[in-house]
Formats: C-alpha cells, structure tokens, sequence
C-alpha cells in the first residue's frame, strides 16, 4: 500500500538510533505499549514535520488529495474538532458573522466562543415519524438567503453532512443557493470519510462544491481515535491560511502513530477493494434481513425527505411500540452483550465500519429479531408505558425554542450562579447543556430556559443520558 508515514515508522523499529530526545519511554517501553512505542517519535531526523511537511507527510499527503480529489487535505489528530476550529478561523474573522445549522456539533459553538462571532441559525426539518432530522427543503434554501441578505457580516455556512443518523443534505443545491452572497461553506463530514470507496456511499460534499470539508478517519474507516482529515476543495482560500490556523489549534508534537494510523486507514479502503466489497454486501444483507422484522424499524432514504442517506449508518426506531431507544440499547446490551452507539427517546444508532465481519452482523440480527418479537407481544397485549411521546426528540429541543438574548462569548465573564432546574424558567443559560453524543447543544450560553426545556432535561436526568452541562438536577444560569 502507499503508505510513506506508515512504511517509514516500521522500518524504525529496526534501526539502531539511540534516542537522547523525545519522547520519555525512549522506544524502551514493556507491558501492552511496547510495539507501539517502537514507533512513537517526535520530529527526529529525516522523519518530516506535520507542520511543516516537505518529506514523507508531504508525500502522504499528497497522495491522499490525489484519493479524495481536492485542492490540498491536511491529517488532523485533534479529531475534527480541529479541523472545524481552523476552517472557521480561516473564513472568519473576529466580530464576523457565520450562519450554522442548530444541529452542529460543539466544536462549531466553541469556534464562535474563540472568535466572538455572531452566530445566526437555520432549523433543518424533523420527521415526525422517526424523529430524525431530514434534508434541507426549498422553504429553508429561502430562510437562509433571506438571513444572508439581511445580515451581510455573515462570512460562512456551516452544517454537518451527513448527520449523526446518516441524512445527507444537497450540498450542491446549498451551494447554487449562497453563492450570490460570496460566503464560505464549510461541510462538517465527520461521519463521512468512507464516502468516496464504493458507489454504494453517498457522493461525499468534497465533490459538491463546499469550499472546506472534515472528516473524522477514526468514525467510518480503521483508524485510531482522534483521527481525522481537512480538505480544501476551492481556490477561495489560500492552503497557508489553513495549515497557519491548523498550527495554532493542533498539538506542535502531532503523534506520528495518530497519522500513520489515518494513513493506513485511507490506503487500506483505497487499495481493498474486496474488502470494501464485502462490507457493502454484509450491509446489504442486513438491511434485507431486517426487512422481516414487525416492530423495530430499520430507518432507510425513502422513509426521510433528504438528498440521500447513509446505508452504513443503522438507525433502529422503535417510536411507537411501547419501548424506546434507550431501552433497546440497554437490553441488546445487558442480554447480548452487543452495544451500540447511541440511543434516545426513539431510536438507536449503530455505526458500522470495513472492519466489522459477517458474525457481527448475524449476532445483531439475532438478538433484534428475539427482542422484536418481546415487543410485538407486548403490542399485542396493548401493554404500552405513560412516558411514550410524552417528550422531545435530543434534535428537536433546541427547534426555534430559545431566545438568544446574548451571544455566548458575551457570557464568558458575567456572574453565574447554579440553580435547581425548577428555578431555571425565564433564565438565562450560563453554559452549553447537551447530551453527548452527539454533541449537539440544547442550550447555548445567553439563550432564555423555557418550560419545555427544563421538562425534556429532567426526562433525560431520569432516563439515565449523558447531559453534559448540569450537575444532578442543577444548571448554570446568569445572575
């Protein structure tokens, strides 16, 4: 494979250097890191610099936008947080504006934080049936040129694409959409670095005209957490500019195991093509099968109004059947011993990736089709809980809920004060509450508590989420 970073650590391991420099297990490790000490350095001597590649990184690099087919792609091992970080600061400037999507990640929200921008909003659609964000309609293209008009110190859009459940928004409708206003567009891929090996994928926004695209290696394809990739795909944004902010935001002693590993990772769904093949037709297969289940529903492209849907993605809806996704999740859990990623009040997500087999697959179906029939009896015997409906979907808490009455660097240094959530109505947020995953704020700092929030987030403190934000039954409020 076509590996220079990867191949260039492995021959390391056999080199007789005696390493009076960084870092401290001088390749002399024991116990479970031993191997892989062998090949954590710094930049040593003709081993290149991230930050300045010119050797190996520069070749890896290189190869890796000739994969992808952009301008220039930068590895990230800071996650894609970092990459969002310096595509924002690269497009924006202090005090600019920038037009988001309510569903983006935190990262989006700390990067208006850090540069005190003026944050405006759009609200994808939610399926009522599945409670699922859906694609952008052609009333919200109209939203977000008329927000554009009104507010010209907007200097970028953002969304993520595809969503943490798979929904694919028309990047390229997007982009004929802003391009009048001269903004940047910035595509949060995270969850969609496998969209370029194999037509089964959806067409990945690198091809669809966003200017910036980032991806998380360590989601969708064999690579190691914290992994990630930025693409530059126009000529509206100087490469330098880029690589300055990405020195900034990321580690000055980038872990070479980290790039090796997002390498390999691409290199391996380039080069395997069997391999990707395989896990194509395992998908298929799964999703034939689930077919055949009465009550747990296996969330597919012609249930959603969106451009197109992520089929490695599986999104498990029970709405409606008297259960709800965090009980799948415990008991596929606690009784097979299988666990997914998330779950919520509806659904239940499973991320799939090349390296899953066939058995893992067939285990899944199994206890889903033993569980499916649990549920069906239950249906049938009308035995359904007081809680179901009774509450919002994580993605749709913050749907045009909350009036900002600060923007959330302005909060920074008020005084705050905690407060039990049945103090918090007509409050101001203090601090971001969100549950994670997905990252996805319910609230943002300077926003006003509504009644309807403080009921969801006891339903999430009751039904065990992780909310971060709170402290048991209290939150943070300004005084």
């Amino acid at each position: 494979m076509n590996t220079p970073i990867y191949s260039k650590l492995l021959k390391l391991k056999n080199e007789k250097r005696i390493p009076f420099h960084m870092p401290g297990h001088k390749r002399r490790g024991s116990g479970v890191f031993k191997e892989i000490e062998k090949m954590d350095i710094t930049e040593i001597t003709d081993y290149d610099n991230l930050h300045h590649p010119e050797g190996i990184i520069r070749e890896s690099m290189d190869h890796l936008r000739e994969i992808y087919g952009t301008r220039e792609s930068w590895y990230l091992v800071n996650g894609s947080t970092v990459g969002i970080l310096a595509a924002i600061s690269a497009c924006c400037d202090v005090g600019d504006g920038i037009l988001l999507s309510r569903n983006c990640h935190k990262s989006v929200y700390n990067a208006v934080r850090l540069l005190h921008l003026h944050a405006y909003y759009f609200y994808p659609e939610i399926s009522d049936e599945y409670d699922v964000i859906e694609g952008i309609e052609e009333n919200q293209t109209e939203e977000i040129r008329a927000i554009l008009n009104a507010h010209r110190e907007i200097k970028a859009v953002i969304l993520p694409s595809p969503t943490y459940e798979g929904v694919v928004m028309d990047i390229e409708k997007l982009r004929k959409a802003i391009e009048p206003y001269q903004v940047f567009f910035i595509v949060d891929e995270a969850h969609g670095a496998h969209f370029p090996f194999h037509e089964y994928f959806p067409k990945s926004a690198t091809e669809c005209g966003a200017d910036l695209v980032i991806q998380s290696t360590h989601k969708t394809l064999p690579a190691m957490t914290q992994t990630a990739l930025l693409h530059l795909c126009s000529d509206r944004i100087s490469p330098e500019i880029i690589s300055n902010m990405l020195s900034v935001y990321e580690s000055s002693s980038p872990s070479y195991i980290l790039m090796a590993s997002a390498e390999y990772s691409v290199a391996y769904m380039k080069e395997n093509v069997d391999a990707v093949q395989q896990y194509v037709d395992n998908l298929q297969n799964f999703r034939k099968k689930c077919a055949q289940l009465r009550r747990i529903h296996v969330i597919d492209r012609e249930d959603l109004r969106c451009r197109d849907c992520d089929r490695s993605k599986l999104v498990f809806s029970v709405k409606n059947t008297g259960w709800n996704g965090i009980t799948l999740f415990e008991r596929l859990l606690r009784d097979y011993h299988i666990e997914l990623e998330m779950s919520d009040s509806s659904n239940c997500i499973a991320m799939t990736s090349v390296c899953d087999s066939e058995e893992m697959y067939d285990a899944l179906f199994d206890a889903l089709k033993e569980l499916d029939e649990e549920i069906d009896i239950q249906m049938t015997e009308s035995r359904r809980p007081e809680w179901e409906n009774n509450v919002q979907s994580y993605i749709s808490c913050g749907k045009k809920m909350h009036e900002k009455v600060l923007e959330s660097w302005q909060c920074e240094r008020k005084e705050k004060e905690k407060v039990i959530l049945d103090e918090a109505e007509g409050r101001i947020s203090g601090d971001y509450v969100m549950l994670y995953p997905p990252g996805i704020p319910l609230l943002v700092p300077g926003e006003k508590i509504l009644k309807e929030t403080v009921e969801n987030l006891r339903y999430y403190i009751y039904n065990g989420y992780n909310v971060l934000g709170l402290s048991g039954d209290h939150m943070i409020v300004l005084r």
